[in-house]
């Protein structure tokens, strides 16, 4: 095993969540994630006397015959009912002596129970750190009011665990301050592999046999499957297909209907009913290959499961299925909710194709993924946001504060600027004289140049940083905005990639008379939570990488010190090339120094604490031309040099500079 046994610091962990005897994925997670938890500290579990009330719930909620599909973790106790508030409370009192408490969030009819144990916490003063792993943000078909019972879950932790980007970025759109994005770790019910080739039961006529397994639900797209499965009969390809797990509701009488119609009638077995952990090996092994025709979906453990039995899989491009499968190596991939689509997929597995895959399929790692897990599970434990660098509530507050500070000087300066302007009694905002002394492409040498920096800002009136340092590569690119991407009539569109809301960029270019049209400027980052609008300026959730801009939209993007926290720098030179126009500019800023200090072991925002190098940045420069985007001067050695370290990054200790490169794209 790799990388950390359990989250550091965190002695004392308690795990909120489903266990035996709930049935289903979830349970068998949680029972794991306390297993694995336990190398290293000491562990309860906390779980359900009664999860659900019966009406709300078609299933059985328990195991067939109660016999656990995993081995149960000791300790776990049972004490919270969905029926009974006071037990709630209880809980999170009686656990309150934690380090780490860890909420499992599946469904929002359980929310309110959660809500219950912080509420308990909080009235015995812990001190834990609260962390939600949510299976499903949000219910796959969901209801009135579950969107707000899942802000208020989000906004009440200190971390939160998603299983795909996709739910990452629900979780934020839903007020979750820290969200870690990590792959479903396996938790695989049932026993090894048994060694018998798969497909050995498959009758005689030597069709291959297909299996779709779990719970029947409209999400799932079975339904799609079998229809499918008729087009696929019309090619002349037998395929085979037994449907084992519940059928509910209309998803389920769906299936029924079309199981029995002419044309699929006797290649169909529907094996109704919870399939227990115990029976599994027998059913993948007879059958060659794993069907899931998702319609939507977040996270599965499905595939991995095939995987471990030998089976390929044929699945949509949905969730986690298409980091799991490899198409074309051990299973096939196609577009959810098209029939044809799967109909094709399925006859990949025609002439030799079902052999190909099966040699493809390799065992899946079974405790590298827990390690990387746990680490994703003490990051988001640590808290704190990338918009909001870590410090703790307090600072966190007054970044707020200071955000809110900032945007009400700019709104009322830039009004009576343009009141003032109007009337001539003061020169309008387009009139400001442009920042001067920052090169559009160079490196912050010293103390004094900080100094002029700051001083120049208030000569401009315009809001200085209070990180002295940041101001000059936001002096220097708010001026190439200025001279290379404004025709003077201040229309110009800027993206500022990376942004916090309380930096100066976009408030200082709003005081310049740009973003009078409403999304002209805008900040983005994936720490974002809502949209939000500061004096007609748009912050909002997005990915440097991938910010789903049309082509050629932008005359300009800014980027202050972002890229040396984790970004992929050549995927975001690509995304800036792309939606920039021609003649459009990118001022670049990042942490650097002419002979870098080692680095090893810090990080800050979930990723190694890097500073730029002069090689670096050559490779930079380079990745860029290939890409389109010229530099506007040079990086000669001269240029490069800096007699002094000029910024101080307390939290790590480190001392370096800044360097500010500008870019035209051709």
């Amino acid at each position: 095993m790799s990388g950390p046994a359990t989250p550091a610091g965190f002695p004392r962990v308690v795990v909120v969540g489903p266990a035996h005897p709930a049935k289903g994925g979830t349970a068998v997670h949680t029972t794991e994630l306390a297993r694995h938890l336990s190398a290293d500290a000491e562990v309860k579990l906390v779980s359900w006397a009664r999860q659900y009330p019966a009406l709300l719930y078609p299933g059985e909620p328990g195991v067939p015959g109660g016999v656990p599909e995993v081995a149960e973790f000791t300790p776990t106790v049972r004490p919270l009912a969905w029926d009974s508030p006071a037990s709630w409370v209880r809980t999170g009192r009686r656990v309150a002596a934690a380090d780490l408490v860890v909420l499992t969030h599946v469904v929002p009819l359980q929310v309110p129970a959660l809500l219950g144990v912080l509420a308990g916490l909080r009235s015995a003063r812990s001190a834990a750190r609260t962390v939600v792993v949510a299976h499903n943000v949000l219910p796959h078909e969901p209801r009135p009011g579950d969107a707000l019972l899942v802000r208020r879950l989000l906004t009440s932790v200190d971390g939160v665990v998603v299983h795909s980007q996709e739910q990452a970025a629900l979780a934020h759109a839903h007020g979750a301050r820290r969200v870690v994005v990590a792959d479903l770790p396996p938790h695989l019910p049932g026993g090894p592999r048994i060694d018998a080739p798969a497909g050995s039961r498959v009758p005689r006529d030597g069709g291959v046999r297909l299996l779709s397994l779990g719970v029947v639900r409209d999400y799932k797209g079975v339904d799609l499957l079998l229809e499918a499965l008729r087009e696929v009969h019309q090619r002349g390809f037998d395929a085979r297909l037994t449907v084992a797990g519940e059928l509910w509701g209309e998803a389920g009488r769906r299936v029924r209907e079309l199981a029995g119609a002419p044309g699929l009638r006797g290649h169909v077995e529907l094996r109704e009913g919870y399939v227990p952990a115990a029976e599994l090996p027998a059913l993948l092994a007879a059958h060659d290959a794993l069907v899931l025709p998702y319609r939507s979906a977040t996270a599965s453990q499905n595939a991995v499961l095939a995987f471990a039995h030998g089976l390929p899989v044929v699945a949509t491009r949905v969730g986690t299925f298409p980091a799991q499968v490899r198409d074309g190596v051990d299973g096939v991939l196609v577009e959810p909710g098209d029939v044809a689509a799967l109909a094709a997929g399925v006859l990949r597995l025609a002439d030799g194709g079902l052999e190909r895959l099966r040699e493809g399929v390799q065992p899946p790692d079974l405790e590298e993924p827990w390690d990387r897990y746990l680490g994703a599970l003490e990051e988001a434990a640590r808290g704190g946001t990338a918009a909001a660098p870590p410090g703790g509530r307090l600072l966190a507050v007054a970044k707020r504060g200071a955000e809110h500070a900032l945007w009400a000087r700019v709104g009322v300066q830039r009004r009576v600027g343009e009141q003032l302007g109007a009337r001539r009694l003061a020169a309008a905002p387009e009139r400001r004289p442009v920042p001067s002394g920052v090169p559009r492409t160079g490196v912050l040498h010293d103390a004094a140049e900080v100094a002029d920096a700051v001083a120049q800002a208030r000569r401009l009136r315009l809001p200085a940083h209070p990180d002295a340092p940041k101001n000059w590569d936001a002096l220097g690119a708010v001026a190439a905005v200025l001279t290379l991407a404004d025709d003077g009539s201040r229309r110009a569109r800027v993206l500022d990639a990376g942004s916090a809301r309380y930096s100066p960029v976009l408030p200082w270019l709003r005081l310049y008379g740009f973003g009078a049209e409403r999304g002209a400027l805008a900040g983005i980052n994936l720490e974002f939570g809502a949209t939000v609008h500061r004096d007609g300026v748009e912050f909002r959730r997005g990915d440097v990488t991938d910010t789903g801009l049309p082509d050629a939209s932008l005359d300009a993007v800014t980027c202050m010190s972002v890229i040396e926290h984790g970004v992929p720098v050549a995927a975001f030179l690509a995304e800036t090339a792309r939606i920039l126009r021609p003649g459009g500019v990118l001022a670049l800023s990042t942490d650097y120094d002419q002979d870098p200090p080692d680095t090893t072991g810090v990080t800050a925002y979930g990723a190694p604490v890097r500073i730029f190098s002069p090689a670096d940045l050559r490779d930079l420069v380079a990745t860029a031309a290939a890409l389109g985007l010229e530099l506007v001067g040079e990086l000669t050695d001269e240029v490069l040099a800096h007699p002094e370290r000029p910024v101080h990054w307390t939290r790590t200790g480190l001392d370096y500079t800044f360097v500010l490169l500008t870019f035209v794209r051709r």
